[in-house]
This record gives C-alpha cells, sequence and structure tokens, in this order.
C-alpha cells in the first residue's frame, strides 16, 4: 500500500521501486508499464512513450475496479490531476493501475468494470459537464468530461491477445490525456495527421491484427470517440450503444 490514492511523479515511482517499498502489485503493474512504453522504442503512441521517457507521465494506484472508498480516492486523484496537468508539460498523461482480480477476468467483465469506473465518475464529478460539451455520446463532437476538462481515455487489460497496443500483463490500466494536450494535434491540422499517420502505422506494426473500425478522428460524422476507449480483441463492433446516461449536473 505505498503509492495507493496519490498522484505519484516518475521519480517519486522509481524511488520507492529502487528501494524495494512497492506492494507485489504496484512494482508489477509500474514495470509492465514502463517496459511496454520504452522497451525497443517500439510502442506505436509515439507520445505516451515521449512521456514516459521525459518523466511527464504521472501515476495513480488503486487497489479495487468497485469498492467505494477505492473509487472517491480515485475521482480525487484524477481531480488533483486534471487541475494541475498544465503544469507539467505540454504532453503528459495519467496512468492508472488497479490491483489485480485474484480470479481471471474476461474481456467483458473488464468491459463491465471500465464502464462501471466512468459511470461511477460522472455521477460524482466535483464540477459540472462543460457547456461547449455535448452531452449526447451520440453527438461526434462529445467526449468524455471530468473535472470540466474533455478527456480521452484508454483501457488496457491482461484480456488482449491479438491487439497487444492494449495489453497489460496484470490488471486493468487506465491512461488518461487531456484534451489541452491534444489541442493543437487535431485531426484537421497537418501536424495532426502526420502524428495519426505515425500512430496508426505503428499499430499495424505492433498489433496481430488490423486496426478496430471504430478508430477514427474526433469529430469525424462517422467517428464516437467512446467505442475507442475500451476495444475488443476482435474487429467487430466494440460497444452497441452507450451504457450508462451522462448526469451533467
Amino acid at each position: 500500500m505505498a503509492l495507493v490514492g496519490k498522484i505519484h511523479t516518475k521519480d517519486e515511482v522509481e524511488t520507492k521501486l529502487n528501494e524495494g517499498m512497492l506492494d507485489g502489485w504496484e512494482k508489477a503493474s509500474y514495470e509492465g508499464f514502463r517496459d511496454s512504453l520504452v522497451k525497443g522504442n517500439s510502442y506505436p503512441c509515439h507520445f505516451g512513450s515521449k512521456a514516459q521517457r521525459q518523466g511527464n507521465a504521472r501515476y495513480l494506484f488503486i487497489e479495487s475496479m468497485s469498492n467505494e472508498n477505492d473509487l472517491m480516492m480515485l475521482r480525487d486523484g484524477i481531480y488533483e490531476y486534471i487541475k494541475m496537468y498544465e503544469e507539467i508539460a505540454k504532453r503528459t498523461t495519467l496512468a492508472i493501475f488497479f490491483k489485480p482480480p485474484q480470479e481471471k477476468l474476461s474481456e467483458s467483465e473488464y468491459r463491465d468494470s471500465f464502464w462501471s469506473i466512468l459511470e461511477y465518475l460522472n455521477k460524482n464529478d466535483p464540477e459540472p459537464w462543460p457547456a461547449e460539451v455535448p452531452v449526447d455520446p451520440d453527438d461526434p463532437k462529445w467526449e468524455f468530461c471530468f473535472a470540466g476538462e474533455p478527456i480521452f481515455l484508454v483501457a488496457r487489460a491482461p484480456c488482449y491477445e491479438q491487439r497487444l497496443s492494449r495489453y497489460a500483463p496484470h490488471g486493468l490500466e487506465i491512461t488518461v490525456q487531456p484534451r489541452g494536450t491534444l489541442n493543437d494535434i487535431t485531426g484537421d491540422t497537418e501536424k495532426g495527421k502526420k502524428a495519426r499517420e505515425i500512430i496508426r502505422a505503428g499499430l499495424q506494426e505492433y498489433d496481430k491484427i488490423d486496426p478496430h473500425p471504430d478508430i477514427g478522428d474526433y469529430g469525424d460524422s462517422n467517428t464516437r470517440e467512446w467505442k475507442q476507449y475500451f476495444l475488443p480483441d476482435t474487429n467487430d463492433e466494440s460497444i452497441c450503444e452507450f451504457p450508462f446516461e451522462i448526469d451533467p449536473k
């Protein structure tokens, strides 16, 4: 329980790692994440790898995917990160590690846990939904918001065998990128188009399966961003409808 419930820097985590002060699951989760992003320099998300290498990532360790007290610590940790991310770097990300369950979970069980976590965050958001973001998930301009900030989310879990870019060996991981870290590389900019070309080419090389059909650009009329959060291990439809009703407060 060395790190649970608080935001940590790379230096803080690695100092405790080197001193042998991490719980077993904390050590395994962090090392699995770190090594996947920097080992061999092949992970397809250049921005995530760079944030890890340069010390601009932040980390949050949570013991349960469903316990009320743990989810409240998750809420408070994400809130803290959202309020300070602009002071860290232009490209920063928050990596959230959940303690692995005792039993092996299926893809659908991890997916359900992920959406339950998002529903909890929405229902317990300290701030109202920002007025400039649609509340209806079927609007192509919709994206998940928390603490007044639009954020992009990526789930990784042990259930993946083909989509290796979404594989985490130990437990559920959720990475959080505030929209403010990406607003200069949107799909309608040359810089953004180039970045997407590089990332998607990297996915072709890294994964054992073609990129999922739901992968697209934010705001595209044919794209719904929430379908990209927790992708299936196949190229079947990721999720038919948004699983809960957004509470805009």
